[in-house]
C-alpha cells in the first residue's frame, strides 16, 4: 500500500501520499511516460485519488503562455465553461496565465482538475497560487510532483513535468503561445507519446500566437476554433458550442445522414486503399474542405460505425463498405 502522511511543512487538511514507481493506485498507463518518474507525490483527498482511473481517455492538459492576451483568457474561460456536461478532466501545470486561468475555470465549471508541479509538493510556486491549491483540494481536485518535498523550480524541472501533462491527457490544447512558449515543449511531448494536440489558430503576423500557428502549419496541431473541435478526441463533444445548426426537412433527415455516411465511407476507402487507414484528423479536413459543419461530419462519422460502414482503431479509420 501507499504510504500517506500530511506534510508538516504545509498548511492544508489533505494528505500527500508517496507512490513508488508501477504502484497500482496510479493506473500503468501513468507511468508510461519518458523517463518514468521513481515515484510521485499526491495531495488531495483519498476519495479524489479515484479519478486517475480516468485517465489519460477523459484528460485534456491546457496550456499556455504566463501572460496571455485578455481576449485570450476570456476565450479560454468561455470554452472551459462549456465543457461544464463532458466528463473531462482538466490538467495543467499551475503556473500563473494560462494554467491558472485553466484551473480556474475548470472549477467554476465542476470540472475536476490536476495540477502537475515543477517543485516539491510543498513549494507553493507561485506564491500567488496557494489560494488556488487548496481550492482544487477542496473540489476534488489532485496536486502532483515527481519531485521530492522541498525541491525548489528550476527551468528543468518545468520542462520535465510537461511529459507528464500531455501523458495523463488524451489530448493538448496550446491556448496561446509565442515561438518561444515553454508550452511548445508540452506539444512535443505529446507528440512524442503519440496523444492529440489542438492550437487555436493565429491572425496573420500576430507574434502573442507565433507558436500556435507554427504548431498547425507543420502538422503537429489541430485548429481550435471551439469545444466541437474537440470532437477528433471525444465524438460527444463534435457539436458542443456550436448553436443549432439548421436541418432538412424532418422526413428527409436520414437519407441526408444515410448519404453523408456512404459518402464518408466512400473517402475512408479511398484513403485505406492507398494509406492503409484514415485518420480521423485527416477525414475531418476533407470533410471541411468540402463545405460541413463538423456537425454534419461528426453525424457521417457516428452513422458510418453505427452501421458497421467504417471500424476505428484508436482513431484511424478502414472502410468495410
Amino acid at each position: 500500500m501507499s504510504i500517506a502522511a500530511s506534510d508538516s511543512t504545509m498548511d492544508s487538511e489533505f494528505p500527500v501520499f508517496k507512490f513508488e514507481r508501477n504502484h497500482p493506485t496510479v493506473p500503468s498507463e501513468l507511468w508510461n511516460v519518458p523517463a518514468p518518474p521513481e515515484q510521485l507525490y499526491i495531495q488531495g483527498d483519498p476519495n479524489s485519488l479515484e479519478i486517475l482511473k480516468r485517465l489519460p481517455e477523459a484528460g485534456l492538459a491546457i496550456v499556455g503562455t504566463r501572460n496571455p492576451q485578455p481576449r485570450t483568457c476570456s476565450f479560454l474561460e468561455k470554452r472551459v465553461c462549456e465543457l461544464s456536461p463532458s466528463q473531462l478532466i482538466i490538467v495543467s501545470g499551475m503556473a500563473r496565465g494560462i494554467d491558472a486561468i485553466a484551473h480556474a475555470a475548470a472549477l467554476r465549471a465542476g470540472l475536476p482538475t490536476i495540477g502537475i508541479l515543477g517543485t516539491g509538493i510543498d513549494i507553493p510556486y507561485p506564491q500567488a497560487s496557494l489560494p488556488l491549491r487548496k481550492q482544487i483540494l477542496k473540489q476534488g481536485g489532485l496536486l502532483v510532483s515527481e519531485f521530492h518535498p522541498g525541491t525548489r523550480g528550476f527551468p528543468s524541472h518545468f520542462l520535465e513535468r510537461n511529459r507528464l501533462i500531455a501523458g495523463w491527457s488524451k489530448a493538448t490544447w496550446v491556448v496561446e503561445a509565442s515561438h518561444r512558449s515553454g508550452a511548445l515543449n508540452t506539444a512535443h511531448w505529446a507528440r512524442q507519446q503519440d496523444r492529440l494536440c489542438f492550437a487555436l489558430p493565429s491572425f496573420p503576423g500576430d507574434p502573442t500566437l507565433s507558436g500556435n500557428q507554427t504548431l498547425i502549419d507543420r502538422e503537429h496541431a489541430l485548429p481550435f476554433w471551439g469545444i466541437h473541435s474537440l470532437g477528433a478526441a471525444w465524438l460527444e463533444l463534435a457539436t458542443q458550442g456550436m448553436g443549432a445548426p439548421s436541418r432538412p426537412a424532418k422526413e428527409s433527415v436520414q437519407l441526408v445522414r444515410n448519404a453523408d455516411a456512404e459518402s464518408l465511407c466512400l473517402e475512408v476507402q479511398k484513403l485505406t486503399q492507398s494509406q492503409g487507414s484514415a485518420p480521423v484528423s485527416e477525414l475531418l479536413n476533407w470533410a471541411i474542405h468540402g463545405g460541413w459543419s463538423p456537425d454534419r461530419f461528426f453525424t457521417a462519422l457516428e452513422l458510418g460505425l453505427k452501421n458497421k460502414q467504417i471500424q476505428d482503431y484508436f482513431g484511424n479509420l478502414i472502410s468495410t463498405c
